[in-house]
């Protein structure tokens, strides 16, 4: 091209004769390099150098030689030169920076065309196969994509070496396809998370339903076999009292039923400021007929307040009287302590019976947990009642192996609001006996 359009400025210029001047024909050599600049910078400089010979030997005097007769002619060689080379540099860098701007044109399509498609895609497959067919058409070449189990990052292999250009595009392509993946993810954990919830409101729905209407015909079976037992004769007398018994016994698991589900729910419990001997000992009355063969003491602080919901705390303290009276012999002592610290209120049951299973403090409050050592009726609720309603006052329970034998159940509620000016006097100790 450089010399082409040199050839061709020479053959017009001499072809032209006289009827154009030197400076007529220096344009005729710049139209030339510019003609040429349009391949590239080195054309350009191809041209410069051919134009500068040319126009001194064909057309400055001494025509047909490269002296020169006037001293003013080499500036305008240099000029030529110069402006020769500036176009060929400045064209060049215009024709570079249109071909990037097509290239990330291409690239920025490219890569919104995959956004759409992984956008609609509603597994990783469909995004696996949308990555590979737009890195293949994008650099035209075998891909393979596959997402390691467990993570969502892409492997993309590609045969062949890939540009810069199109390596960015790949990467900006893997990256939007790990963007999908984590919204698809997300759209999956929220599904589930709602059809759990749904499950959780149908089954509390249906538990709370179940409960509430079983308590009313439960009382009235309590009711009227008490009333049967007072005139019986005596051998009917057993039978009425197992009835009495297996009645008192299903209404306790079905309060145990109310009370989980109550917490599992998410309900707030209904805190205030309550007298902890005024809850020990109504939980004591509660179960005198549990706690008949067992020696009970109670050693609560006269004033002691707690910061709790009087009617869990009640549940939480009848389950774990009934726990220590199922699993302790009779005639073995039971006690009940209570005190506070800095951060809130202890509530403590003691027995004296065989212990805690080895290896199971943590297992104890699971729903249905039971211990095997005790051929003990029940259905493995109290203690997960107890660690729901703990956990719902921001507290916590744990059972501890008792010196000297037993166990221990301790319960820590903290103080929440407004702290009140507590009592504290001496502990006085009182004993129940049936």
């Amino acid at each position: 091209m450089a010399v082409v359009t040199v050839a061709v400025a020479t053959l017009a210029g001499l072809a032209a004769g006289f009827h154009v001047s030197l400076a007529d024909e220096a344009m005729l050599y710049l139209s030339a390099i510019m003609l040429a600049a349009l391949r590239g910078r080195g054309p350009a400089l191809t041209a410069s150098a051919l134009s500068v010979a040319a126009f001194d030997f064909f057309f400055v005097p001494p025509r047909y030689t490269f002296a020169v007769a006037d001293a003013r002619s080499p500036l305008t060689f240099v000029m030529m030169f110069v402006v020769g080379a500036a176009m060929g540099t400045l064209i060049s860098r215009l024709r570079r920076a249109e071909t990037e701007s097509r290239d990330r044109e291409r690239d920025t399509s490219a890569l919104l065309a995959f956004t759409r498609d992984a956008a609609a895609a509603n597994d990783a497959t469909s995004v696996e196969t949308a990555v590979a067919t737009h890195v293949r058409s994008a650099v035209g070449a075998p891909v393979s994509v596959s997402t390691p189990p467990g993570t969502e990052e892409l492997e993309i292999e590609v045969a062949g070496e890939l540009s810069d250009e199109q390596r960015d595009l790949v990467d900006g392509i893997r990256r939007q396809a790990r963007l999908a993946l984590g919204r698809l993810r997300l759209a999956a954990d929220a599904h589930d998370a709602a059809v759990r919830a749904r499950a959780q409101e149908l089954r509390t729905t249906l538990l709370s339903s179940v409960s509430h209407d079983l308590r009313t015909p439960l009382a009235v079976i309590t009711g009227m076999a008490s009333t049967l037992r007072a005139d019986a004769a005596e051998h009917q007398r057993d039978n009425l009292d197992t009835i009495v018994e297996e009645a008192q016994r299903l209404s306790r698991i079905l309060t145990n039923v109310l009370a989980v589900t109550r917490v599992e729910s998410g309900a707030a419990p209904r805190r205030e400021w309550v007298p902890l001997e005024e809850l020990v000992g109504a939980a004591l009355s509660r179960l005198e007929a549990e706690l008949m063969h067992h020696h009970v003491t109670a050693q609560v602080p006269e004033g002691l307040l707690a910061y709790v919901d009087p009617i869990l705390v009640d549940q939480l303290l009848a389950n774990l009287l009934e726990n220590a009276a199922r699993h302790t012999p009779p005639g073995t002592a039971i006690e009940v302590r209570a005190d506070r610290d800095p951060a809130g209120a202890i509530l403590e049951v003691r027995d004296r019976g065989p212990g805690l299973p080895a290896g199971a403090h943590d297992r104890l409050f699971e729903k249905f947990a039971r211990d095997r050592r005790t051929q003990t009726s029940g259905v493995g609720l109290g203690l997960a009642v107890c660690r729901g309603i703990a956990l719902a006052h921001r507290g916590e329970i744990e059972g501890l192996d008792r010196e000297g034998g037993g166990a221990i159940f301790r319960v820590r509620f903290p103080d929440a609001g407004v702290p009140l000016e507590l009592v504290t006097t001496p502990p006085s100790t009182a004993e129940v006996r049936a």
